[in-house]
């Protein structure tokens, strides 16, 4: 009886422990508000992968900024474009898995912001071999977003330097892309 109730009771711990650490992870805004960010962050890493270069920059508002602790930093959409648009021109094609593991929103009215913070794992694809090119790299980033007319745009994109803490991102990236 006792070693049942004891189940029963890690059980329970188990089962809820998830749900208080994911209540932890995502702060002030509503259902709403969360749901807005996950689906703006979603499709912004679908345009991506789809080698669309427009719609992908239109995530970013004019005066991003976004910097990289082991490269340079990119100052306005224009740079951003001539950065990214190498890439995307070129038939060697930059895949991207993401995944947010904390969320703060606060507000959703023209001038609110959000904040993230993801992992990801990345990777380059040549289109004519469908072989990937070079090592993948994984690892977080942290986003600042604006609510704007438009819908949320990034503000501020910044690498925060844990290369490697996302291999796991790597496998299902290449598991994607390799089946």
């Amino acid at each position: 009886m006792q070693s049942t109730i004891r189940a029963l009771t890690l059980l329970l711990v188990f089962a809820i422990a998830p749900a208080v650490v994911a209540e932890q992870q995502r702060r002030g805004g509503t259902e709403a508000q969360y749901a807005s960010v996950q689906k703006f962050h979603d499709d912004t890493v679908k345009l991506f992968n789809q080698g669309d270069l427009e719609g992908s920059i239109d995530d970013y508002l004019e005066r991003l900024r976004v910097a990289h602790t082991q490269r340079m930093t990119i100052v306005g959409r224009d740079a951003l474009e001539e950065s990214w648009g190498k890439a995307f021109a070129s038939t060697q094609k930059p895949y991207i898995l993401s995944n947010i593991l904390e969320m703060e929103v606060n507000g959703d009215e023209i001038g609110d912001w959000a904040y993230i913070l993801c992992d990801f794992a990345s990777l380059v694809v040549d289109q004519d071999t469908g072989k990937q090119v070079g090592d993948p790299v994984n690892g977080r980033y942290i986003a600042l977003l604006e609510m704007t007319a438009d819908g949320w745009k990034v503000l501020l994109d910044i690498d925060n330097g844990a290369i490697g803490s996302a291999p796991h991102l790597e496998k299902r990236l290449a598991d994607h892309l390799f089946p």
